[in-house]
């Protein structure tokens, strides 16, 4: 009877410990669920024991596909060309991998060594946390850390003198501005050359503002936007009478309005050979001619010209007097294109896209990667270019916040890369021809576009995708 009390009160304690079991059991298994990070648990083996529900959300395999399995039997040159588990074993130490997930995203796995008392491994703790919100933070940090500095470099090119609606952050600029401001005080002529767009005009009255002829008049004039028949009159006046249709009192011309300030003849280059001599003589004689008259007018005036021609080999060709040319050429100050001063591109950028936002009453802002687009583009019309391509970004982006997609010359680009149709001259099993338009697909981005950011919003596809692929195939962006 003894006996079986004993034997009764022993099974009683076995049924308690068991129950205690089964609670720990379960609450580690509650703790195990309850965490937000994925956690995987195998043997010494590598032979899974328990997963959780985190891991298979993060990692889009089922627990059902590896509960039990060893993971030597999940590798996938794909999606899991190694594991960190297999790592841990192998080096006996705790292992940190990223990983790229068959659902694409961007995790970071850890493995952890447990060891029994014979310095063995007789389990592996796998840790498993998405880093994809991690990496938005700090390229959002980067953006706005990059941004900040781009308004600074701005603030300090409006802060040191350049004037308004002058960002000179490059070298090449700065040294224009710095000649210009120097010869600013003097009444010397100026020639101002660089490609169409760059800004000579805006240099001009630069050098107007910070003269001494400040306070005059500053008049401008397109050589090449006036008909040559109209052109004598408007630059020197006429008398009542001299033509038909003419003024019966007369006109002053462009040369006149301009007294006690400064003329600026924008294309000098199209300037008629006729109207050369003209022009010479009011520079050397500092007196014009009305048409129409034999009185002569005095002037004072300063002249400033620009023109994006050579002028040097017009005078070869005899298409431009060499005796004007001289005369013009006393200071010369070269605009370099954009492409050369590409410092400037985003501070101009800034500047104009604040312009337009007051101009339009909007407040579109400019992505990085817009940023990065702007410096990489030609801008084969310079400044003129960019400042119409900012524009019409305001006025047709849909978004305050304006996307690679909302670049003028982005929807050719687009429609060029989706004009070739894929064509199939051979039977090749379908693994190996999907292959191999991928590749192509993204040797044909990369030629275009240098980050794989970009390069997923072109092709739609998640950037962590555009990546493995890139990675599958060799290909490296920047």
């Amino acid at each position: 009877m003894e006996e079986n009390n004993m034997l009764i009160q022993h099974i009683q304690t076995l049924q308690a410990d068991l129950e205690n079991c089964r609670k720990h059991v379960e609450d580690y298994e509650a703790i195990l669920e309850s965490s937000f990070d994925g956690i995987l648990i195998t043997d010494g083996q590598a032979n899974v024991l328990m997963v959780n529900e985190a891991y298979e959300r993060l990692t889009g395999i089922k627990i059902e596909e590896i509960m039990g399995k060893n993971m030597r039997d999940m590798l996938d040159p794909t999606y899991m060309p190694n594991s960190v588990v297999l790592l841990v074993l192998e080096q006996k130490k705790t292992v940190t991998m990223p990983h790229f997930t068959r659902n694409a995203k961007s995790i970071t796995v850890t493995g952890n060594p447990v060891f029994n008392e014979k310095g063995e491994i007789y389990r592996v703790i796998t840790n498993v946390r998405d880093t994809t919100e991690l990496n938005n933070l700090r390229q959002e940090l980067l953006r706005a850390q990059a941004m900040e500095n781009i308004y600074q470099q701005l603030e300090k090119a409006r802060t040191s003198g350049e004037g308004e609606g002058i960002i000179a952050i490059s070298d090449g600029m700065k040294a224009v501005l710095a000649m210009a401001l120097k010869v600013s005080p003097v009444d010397a002529t100026v020639l101002i050359l660089g490609e169409s767009g760059v800004g000579k005009e805006v240099i001009a009255k630069y050098i107007h503002q910070h003269s001494s002829r400040s306070q005059g008049p500053y008049i401008t004039v397109n050589c090449g936007a006036i008909p040559e028949q109209l052109l004598e009159s408007e630059l020197f006046g006429y008398v009542g009478g001299a033509f038909t249709g003419a003024n019966r009192t007369g006109k002053a011309g462009l040369f006149e309005a301009a007294d006690k300030g400064t003329l600026f003849l924008d294309e000098i280059g199209e300037l008629p050979l006729n109207l050369q001599v003209k022009t010479l003589r009011a520079l050397e004689n500092r007196e014009i001619m009305r048409v129409g008259s034999t009185k002569p007018v005095p002037v004072d005036v300063r002249i400033l010209t620009a023109t994006n021609r050579d002028l040097e080999q017009m005078v070869d060709s005899r298409l431009f007097r060499a005796d004007l040319f001289y005369r013009l050429n006393v200071i010369r100050l070269v605009v370099p294109p954009l492409r050369e001063r590409t410092e400037d591109i985003v501070p101009l950028s800034i500047y104009f896209l604040n312009y337009f936002n007051k101009l339009y009453h909007q407040n579109k802002k400019l992505d990085m990667e817009v940023l990065n687009e702007l410096e990489k583009y030609p801008w084969p019309g310079n400044v003129r270019e960019l400042k119409n391509s900012i524009e019409q970004m305001v006025v047709l982006g849909l978004d305050d916040l304006l996307h690679i997609g909302d670049l003028p010359w982005y929807k050719d680009q687009e429609r060029q890369m989706h004009q070739p149709l894929v064509k199939v001259s051979g039977i090749i099993p379908l693994k190996e021809a999907v292959e191999e338009t991928e590749k192509q697909l993204l040797e044909n981005a990369l030629k275009r576009y240098h980050t794989s950011r970009q390069i997923s919003r072109v092709i739609g596809i998640d950037q962590s995708t555009v990546v493995r692929k890139l990675n599958k195939y060799g290909l490296q962006a920047d």
